[in-house]
């Protein structure tokens, strides 16, 4: 590569050093000093790696995990300046390189990015939140969602699972909504199936009823058995605010 700076190219092989470890002479530097610097730089993205995939990092063997560190950061040159961000470019480089790992493992993928996603939902920007009152009539109030939300969806559970009992055997379709707390932050997990997930997409269009809602739910279920299910999931939302409550005045 030719570099229309000779600084450029110094920059370079600093970095080239800082993600691989093979030295490359540079003017003024010194070789023991600079390891200083690679082992902190170092200690930075796998620290924030393990911060973000703590399920990620139990499961794998030692060696597995450290192998995985170091050839995401010698090999994948991330887009993101930001450090809190790369975690995130983790799950794409095994897909993009199909790792072994995800050979031996094969619900990691969605294990990876259930991760990701939470700390996606923690630290996302605060959208705006519609007007809502806690008191209302379940069967009769307009019902308002939390709008800091995502639905996944996954091959394996995941999120109802230790990742270390999962087998083959567990394969289907699952579905997970996470939602940020108002009051406190934390990110919380509900388990759904394909009729949750077209009530949730329902309300993030607009403030529905109860009965707008059993339509829904009617075409999963019979009339006594929908009225059941969508009464319980109503009232497990609202006390997660994953339902924020009641359209006030209506």
């Amino acid at each position: 590569m030719q570099f229309p700076n000779p600084s450029f190219k110094y920059q370079n092989d600093l970095a080239h050093f800082c993600r691989t470890g093979e030295y490359i002479p540079i003017p003024g530097i010194i070789k023991k000093n600079v390891g200083r610097y690679r082992n902190l730089i170092y200690s930075i993205v796998e620290d924030s790696l393990q911060s973000a995939y703590p399920l990620t990092s139990n499961l794998l063997e030692e060696k597995e995990w450290d192998d995985l560190v170091h050839e995401f950061f010698s090999s994948h040159r991330c887009q993101s300046p930001l450090v809190g961000q790369m975690p995130k470019e983790l799950h794409d480089y095994m897909l993009e390189t199909d790792n072994h790992l995800l050979f031996k493992y094969p619900f990691l993928s969605d294990l990876l990015m259930m991760e990701w996603y939470e700390v996606e939902i923690f630290m996302m920007e605060d959208k705006e939140i519609p007007n809502y009152t806690g008191k209302g009539v379940l069967s009769t109030n307009l019902l308002v969602i939390n709008p800091e939300l995502v639905i996944l969806s996954m091959n394996y559970p995941v999120h109802l699972k230790n990742a270390s009992k999962i087998t083959i055997e567990d394969e289907s379709q699952y579905f997970v909504c996470l939602h940020r707390e108002q009051e406190t932050g934390k990110v919380r997990f509900t388990d759904i199936k394909y009729a949750h997930v077209e009530l949730i997409e329902t309300l993030l269009n607009k403030d529905v009823s109860f009965t707008a809602l059993l339509k829904i739910f009617l075409k999963y279920a019979k009339e006594e058995d929908a009225i059941i299910a969508l009464s319980q999931f109503l009232k497990a939302s609202i006390e997660s605010k994953l339902i924020l409550g009641f359209s006030p005045g209506k």
